[in-house]
């Protein structure tokens, strides 16, 4: 089986699995949605309640960041296993993978304590920023679908990087190219360090104004935050059909 086939077989059964995903939970279309909201004004809220001491924002804004990921991921990973969302325990999800997305989420803020010094020659963050976005860019997947944490998450996508780099990385540069013809930045995803929140959409709905709802970047937020969920959704389906698998094994033992 020749790479073009392996794609074809590869993308068919995860674009299925994403139809299904989402034809049985309908909700989940809009639920990256609620969860960027949350996280967006949680961020606005503590940083007016926490700008007097400096100091414990950069302790909290982390813990708080792991709190809503954990919820987020606790959703994904139940309906990429069991096909189903539950909010019966939503109070539970916040502490599912909190550890392991704080773990992973500490490396990040010494990898961002770096970056000034970085940015002081030209070119050079840049090119670190966009090398983290590229070989680390299943780090979500590598927590709540294999339950890697701290460096295991980090050696964990590496090697699945490059195993699976461009299989991993077209459904990746469409969703940008989706966001880039909506008339968002989407240099601001490449060159971030926060690569552990890809999949629920990082800075979009920044800016939203809730005066009218209705109004055009409202709806272009809208819009791009539905295929964040439908690329979070078939990517999750995606990491879990490549992991620990390749060409060769996929097409000696019919996998697919």
């Amino acid at each position: 089986m020749n790479f073009f086939e392996d794609l074809q077989l590869v993308y068919k059964r995860a674009f299925n699995e994403t139809i299904n995903n989402i034809k049985k939970n309908p909700i989940i279309l809009i639920v990256p949605l609620i969860y960027s909201i949350i996280y967006t004004f949680a961020f606005a809220f503590m940083g007016t309640l926490l700008a007097p001491v400096g100091m414990l924002m950069g302790f909290l804004m982390p813990v708080m960041t792991s709190l809503i990921l954990s919820s987020y991921y606790s959703m994904l990973s139940d309906l990429i296993y069991y096909n189903r969302l539950s909010f019966r325990n939503l109070k539970n999800t916040f502490q599912n993978y909190f550890a392991s997305i704080y773990s992973v989420y500490f490396i990040l803020i010494l990898i961002s304590w770096l970056m000034p010094v970085l940015m002081a020659t030209p070119g050079v963050g840049l090119l670190f920023s966009l090398i983290l976005a590229l070989a680390l860019n299943p780090i979500a997947e590598s927590i709540y679908i294999q339950g890697e944490y701290y460096t295991e998450a980090y050696k964990s996508s590496f090697n699945f990087m490059k195993e699976n780099f461009i299989l991993w990385l077209i459904p990746f540069a469409i969703y940008l190219l989706i966001l880039f013809l909506l008339g968002f930045d989407f240099r601001q995803i490449l060159l971030s360090s926060s690569i552990i929140d890809i999949p629920l959409g990082q800075n979009l709905v920044t800016g939203i104004y809730l005066g009218d709802i209705f109004n055009i970047y409202n709806l272009k937020v809208l819009i791009a935050m539905i295929a964040t969920a439908i690329y979070a959704v078939f990517r999750g389906n995606l990491y879990k059909i490549l992991y620990g698998s390749t060409r060769r094994k996929r097409a000696y033992m019919g996998e697919l």
